[in-house]
């Protein structure tokens, strides 16, 4: 079987060239969505939070807000991965309205059966409910696009050039075995993509995405990281300088 080390990657040419394509395809994606998605990803959030009160109940879609009175006809919360929080709601009409949620609070795991709760509706879309002072988005709400595809390209991009750069590195030089440089920034690269797909579980008690909180927790993670690749490659050269220096018996 392959040795799948990082050491082991590197001494492989096909293991060297496919995590060279891997990095450069992790850097292109977030660039790419970096450049051509986020400038726009407020539009919508913009426009929703500009909408003014519908001054009677539209017809249709409609870029208004309009608001209505619904009971909450069932309740279901789920702790299975990939799966949201939803709650049904019946307007007065007997319509029912399935909702989807990406967090409990500060509304949802307060509800019952039989409650009552005031719905937004925005072009046709159920986007937030209000009960007893406190309002909660629902999935169908436009949400920060921006700060979500500058977030991919803060967990995609560093990582990705690292991972491509080690590889050329090691590509160039394919007459000896892989340095301890070699294996510590292609170790590091690893690294900062697994801790940065990590990093957005610890801000996720925010109401909404936000990058710069989510860049302010992974730079120290990603500091130590570089730290520790570094005294990982010092110790290593330290050795080898030891059994170089040190005479044959």
């Amino acid at each position: 079987m392959a040795n799948l080390s990082i050491a082991g990657i590197l001494r492989s040419v096909i293991g060297t060239v496919v995590t060279l394509l891997v990095g450069v395809g992790l850097a292109t994606l977030g660039i790419f969505f970096a450049v051509t998605q986020a400038p726009d990803g407020v539009r919508d959030l913009r426009a929703y939070e500009a909408a003014q009160r519908c001054p009677a109940a539209p017809s249709g879609p409609a870029e208004c807000r309009w608001t209505k009175e619904f009971t909450v006809s069932g309740v279901r919360l789920t702790n299975k991965r990939g799966e949201s929080d939803r709650v049904v709601l019946t307007d007065a009409d007997g319509v029912r309205w399935e909702t989807y949620y990406s967090s409990r609070v500060p509304l949802v795991d307060s509800l019952d059966e039989g409650d009552r709760v005031t719905g937004t509706i925005w072009r046709g879309r159920l986007t937030e409910i209000a009960a007893d002072g406190e309002s909660q988005r629902t999935h169908e709400a436009p949400a920060n696009l921006r700060a979500r595809f500058l977030i991919l390209a803060l967990i995609t991009v560093p990582s990705g050039l690292l991972m491509a750069a080690s590889c050329l590195w090691r590509l160039a030089r394919r007459a000896s075995d892989p340095t301890p440089g070699m294996v510590a920034t292609l170790g590091l690269s690893f690294g900062l993509f697994f801790g940065g797909l990590f990093t957005p579980l610890l801000t996720a008690g925010s109401r909404e995405e936000n990058f710069w909180l989510t860049a302010a927790v992974w730079l120290p993670i990603a500091a130590i990281m570089t730290a520790v690749a570094r005294v990982h490659v010092t110790q290593k050269r330290a050795a080898a300088d030891a059994d170089t220096a040190t005479p044959a018996s």
